[in-house]
């Protein structure tokens, strides 16, 4: 991409601050301007965390420093979080610039002072820590060779996890016991391929270090305008009619150029959506299951005898609970059914969940779907009660003009950040971003104080030629993962 800077060679790998004093800084366009109750710059270090961590958290000392305005190269985001007078605590970001000099400076009404300090390497073979997983979608690859290229391009650009979709419809892109081969493979549903996906991008992974887990659709159930056709395994929809969800109306969702959903009310629904995570984990050596579509398609569904059954069941103990809070804990049952079988399989691994963008909407923003009310997904009840590793919040939308604007991508990940106590990878939607752009949102999301960042996704970073922006701006240094 033109006007990036060079990329640091593979050896530069941590991000130190050495402070080199203040007094003008390393900033030549503006000399300190000296007069009475000017602030002065004395000092600058870290303040917590290990100096490796993105952002840095930092606090520079000196004197008549309330009010200060904060300013720095275009290379740096800061972040201000206290300003007191002998003393600035901020968040340091770096945006793809090299090791080498820097300046932090400060501007009152009585005039201005900068420090300097340098980026600098420390040992070879160590890296920042986050993750950087790339969601691969089941209709990005048809051959081995694609997903050889994928793993390929995802090493060398730096991410760490690929999020490979295995299970879209209930059918597999993998050697399932349960669910018959995906259509997608060969034209027809249950045909074998004559080879594995999760086997080959598993085999190329290990080559280049990066980590794969199973990316599953929970209960998208089928699309297209008839029922699926006969194949081995059979369909779900073929054995288990009563897996539909149900329309208020009473009437089962149809089959049409949409998807039909599985209920998650349902108790054959869960087992079969934990064992298929079993299946995998027993014979695939992933580094975790990621669910997906693990909510309602909206709150008009599902009314199937099940989930009413087990909702009058449930009114007995508390008759002041609603059906949608009901239907909210039937997901939540499915993700805990999944962990249950990932444990019984005896393998430690992580399980990790796509969720919706917005949990809840405490702004106000006009025309907004919620996780909560909108497709009655509780995923902050799944981090307290500890049923997943990390949550995966996918926030679609730009940054605003102002902090706190409608659908801001600030906003959300910082509160996704605030409201959760496991793990937050921020999602980011790859299409019409530019390098600089995605750079923005990734360290964005590091100001937020997430765990990492998960692009979606394959095929836009191919489309949109940003694999070198990728590289050299947003993953300028190589990561450990981070969950």
């Amino acid at each position: 991409m033109e006007g990036l800077a060079p990329r640091v060679p593979a050896a530069v790998l941590w991000v130190v601050l050495a402070s080199v004093g203040g007094g003008g800084g390393c900033d030549p366009a503006e000399p300190s301007h000296p007069g009475p109750g000017r602030p002065v710059l004395e000092g600058i270090v870290p303040s917590s965390g290990h100096p490796a961590e993105s952002p840095l958290v930092v606090v520079i000392r000196g004197r008549n420093l309330a009010g200060a305005q904060v300013e720095g190269p275009p290379y740096l985001f800061l972040d201000p979080q206290q300003v007191g007078d002998h003393e600035l605590r901020l968040r340091v970001g770096f945006k793809g610039s090299p090791p080498g000099p820097a300046w932090i400076g400060v501007r009152t009404p009585h005039g201005r002072d900068s420090i300097s300090f340098r980026v600098e390497s420390l040992a070879w073979g160590d890296s920042l820590s986050e993750t950087r997983a790339l969601w691969v979608s089941r209709f990005e690859f048809a051959t081995p060779q694609d997903l050889t290229r994928i793993l390929s391009r995802a090493a060398e650009a730096g991410f760490n996890l690929v999020y490979l979709q295995v299970r879209g419809r209930a059918d597999a892109f993998y050697r399932s016991r349960h669910e018959p081969w995906a259509a997608e493979l060969t034209g027809t549903l249950g045909l074998d391929p004559g080879w594995d996906p999760l086997e080959v991008a598993l085999r190329e992974a290990a080559l280049r270090g990066v980590e794969v887990h199973a990316w599953i659709n929970a209960f998208t159930g089928w699309s297209g305008t008839s029922p699926p056709p006969p194949s081995q395994p059979r369909h779900a929809f073929l054995d288990h009619p009563d897996w539909v969800m149900v329309h208020r109306s009473g009437e089962p969702m149809p089959y049409s150029s949409g998807t039909r959903w599985l209920t998650p009310g349902h108790p054959g629904v869960r087992a079969r959506l934990g064992a298929v995570a079993a299946d995998i984990l027993r014979h695939y050596a992933v580094g975790g299951i990621h669910l997906d579509f693990v909510r309602y398609p909206g709150t008009d569904y599902s009314w199937d005898a099940p989930s009413l059954a087990a909702y009058d069941s449930m009114k007995m103990a508390e008759p002041a609970l609603d059906f949608a809070e009901a239907r909210r804990r039937f997901v939540s049952r499915a993700v805990a059914e999944v962990r249950d079988s990932m444990r019984a399989v005896g393998l430690r691994r992580e399980l990790s969940a796509a969720v919706w963008g917005v949990y809840q909407n405490p702004l106000g923003w006009s025309g907004v779907s919620t996780g909560y009310e909108s497709v009655l997904q509780d995923a902050r009840a799944w981090d307290r009660a500890g049923l997943v590793d990390a949550l995966v919040p996918m926030v679609y939308w730009p940054l605003g003009e102002k902090y706190a604007d409608r659908l801001d991508f600030a906003w959300l990940a910082d509160d996704h950040v605030r409201g959760n106590r496991g793990p937050v990878f921020i999602g980011i939607y790859v299409p019409g971003m530019d390098g600089r752009k995605l750079a923005l949102h990734v360290e964005r999301a590091r100001m937020a104080g997430a765990a990492g960042v998960a692009l979606f996704s394959y095929s836009a970073l191919e489309e949109q030629k940003l694999w070198d922006a990728l590289r050299v701006w947003a993953f300028h240094w190589p990561a450990r993962r981070r969950g």
